[in-house]
């Protein structure tokens, strides 16, 4: 077992340590994430299962001491998310969605906020006593309750390739729940005092959330700016990265040292590039997401490992269940309300009920804020509930995701030009019955073939249908010099030799469009071992059936937004 005590040993065990312990979480995270990927679950549930395992609760690898050394990891990995969530809040986004935005943020958070108060100051009360302990317990849960975290749901939306209007209104929300959860923290941890016969302050309400979501917009607007201005005269794939990652770093550590949410001040930054720099930005999140994947896996492994059954009693596990239950009703109702009210897409009204369950990063800070403000039993008490609570929703929130972005039908339409030639094989597009020529007929009968046929070339085979070469327009070009000769000119005379590289039906297009580039030509037979023809493919045949299936995507999420 790796414990925190090796790792002190000498300065040369914390390198090996410290490494070898971020390669297990990785491996286990990933591994975790397969095994439940092929269960058909999303494989956020498998990071998590994973870090519970390795965590406080199970094998304690990954230990209190070493959750708090990786916590910058999880800052980094926060802002990434942060920055791919505003990278999809464009200006015809919130033309078209922002009040059905609106309505469905202040329905679904105040509607979560009311029921969790209510539940938990009720059956606190009853069961154990003490109301206004239970009162004042509930009013801040119900704060916390309002947040929704957009981490695990953006990668269930990623994962499932998922786009379309509800895809855009769950990507919405869980941007702007951040703002919502701390103006009601606020409100309420200035309330709380005075339910408790202690001091509160109208002015600390009003001013702490304000601050916070203005300087969060400030710092992201500022960093913005500065990578526009830089990426203009820098494009190369190299310096985007570079300089993105740099000034997301640069945004979470000022965020970090005002105190304020780094969530926030990363989706700002994004939402600035991607409406100053539209084309630009898409390379930009495209390479950034492919850099993201191990900080998501970390992000998510320590969220599992954070959970520790051992600190939970019987009246936290109490209050969880009716949090959970509070929470689930209120976010689920008053996204059904708002959704209606505000006439979003019927779509958005069926499921997005299904897509806001999850919590983590805010909530967890703000149940640390409220441990600082409220020393003692209100504050421990709201960790465990928070911390329990986490766990168990993040563990149900990302089925439920896929649930609804299936039954809406917009998995699978957020695809590229990879995507479909990765998941497309050969075998679905080749021509099984090409047009072909013996190699032993004239020439006037393979210009014949030419002229009844729309291809470019054709595979030249002998009597058991073996290949043994193509010809080409430019075959049938140069043939030209040789029409004196009439009949004496054959099909094996102005063939070329073909391609011997092995593609079998059963390969991607992805492959068989690489062997095409490596050899530069703009064909591709498919034959057996024995090298009889199986089929043929033009490049041409490719790229028509990719843009068809691109094409059709779009139209389909067209149709939704009708």
């Amino acid at each position: 077992m790796i414990s925190i005590d090796i790792l002190q040993n000498s300065t040369r065990d914390i390198h090996f340590n410290a490494l070898f312990l971020l390669g297990l979480i990785l491996f286990a995270g990933t591994a975790g994430g397969k095994i439940l990927q092929k269960l058909k679950i999303p494989q956020v549930v498998g990071y998590i299962i994973a870090g519970v395992l390795l965590g406080r609760s199970g094998l304690n690898v990954i230990n209190k001491d070493i959750i708090e050394t990786l916590v910058p990891f999880n800052y980094f990995a926060l802002g990434l998310i942060g920055f791919m969530i505003g990278g999809e809040l464009k200006k015809e986004v919130f033309r078209r969605y922002g009040r059905h935005f609106i309505i469905i943020l202040l329905a679904e958070g105040l509607a979560a906020f009311i029921i969790v108060f209510v539940l938990v100051g009720v059956f606190g009360s009853i069961f154990f006593g003490g109301g206004p302990f239970y009162w004042a317990l509930g009013l801040l849960l119900g704060a916390i309750a309002s947040a929704t975290a957009p981490a695990a749901t953006t990668d269930v939306l990623w994962e499932y390739k998922a786009r379309g209007p509800l895809t855009t209104t769950v990507l919405g929300i869980v941007a702007l729940d951040d703002g919502l959860a701390l103006i009601l923290f606020a409100l309420a941890a200035s309330i709380v005092p005075g339910m408790l016969g202690q001091h509160s302050s109208l002015f600390s309400a009003i001013f702490k959330p304000v601050y916070e979501i203005g300087v969060g917009i400030f710092i992201g607007v500022i960093f913005g700016l500065m990578l526009t201005k830089i990426l203009r005269k820098y494009a190369e794939k190299d310096k985007i990265l570079l300089f993105s990652l740099c000034s997301i770093l640069f945004a979470l550590g000022s965020a970090l040292l005002m105190k304020i949410d780094m969530l926030l001040a990363a989706m700002t930054m994004a939402v600035v590039l991607v409406n100053r720099e539209p084309r630009l930005s898409k390379e930009v999140f495209k390479v950034v997401s492919g850099f993201a994947a191990p900080f998501y896996i970390l992000f998510f492994v320590l969220v599992g490992a954070q959970f520790d059954l051992h600190a939970t009693s019987l009246i936290a596990v109490f209050i969880a269940i009716i949090y959970i239950l509070g929470r689930t009703a209120g976010k689920m109702t008053g996204a059904h309300l708002g959704a209606k009210v505000s006439k979003a897409p019927a779509s958005v009204i069926k499921y997005l009920p299904y897509c806001l369950f999850s919590q983590a990063g805010v909530a967890i800070g703000l149940s640390i804020l409220a441990a600082q403000i409220f020393p003692g039993a209100m504050g421990s008490s709201i960790i465990v509930i928070v911390t329990l609570t986490t766990f168990v929703v993040q563990l149900l929130g990302p089925p439920c995701v896929k649930y609804a972005v299936i039954k809406a039908g917009e998995a699978g339409l957020d695809i590229t030009e990879e995507d479909v030639l990765r998941k497309t094989t050969v075998g679905q597009i080749i021509d099984k019955n090409p047009p072909y020529v013996y190699e032993n007929i004239q020439l006037k009968d393979v210009l014949i073939t030419f002229s009844q046929s729309t291809y470019h070339t054709f595979p030249v085979v002998d009597q058991e249908k073996r290949l043994k070469g193509v010809i080409t327009l430019e075959s049938i070009r140069q043939s030209f010099s040789h029409t004196e000769m009439g009949s004496l000119v054959l099909a094996h005379d102005i063939m070329e030799p073909a391609i011997t590289r092995k593609i079998s039906p059963n390969s991607s297009l992805l492959e068989a469009e690489e062997v095409i580039d490596k050899y530069s030509v703009d064909y591709l037979p498919i034959v057996n071992e024995n090298t009889v023809l199986l089929g043929f493919i033009e490049k041409g045949a490719i790229d028509k059936f990719v843009s068809s299936k691109l094409i059709e995507a779009e139209e389909k999420v067209a149709s939704m937004e009708r």
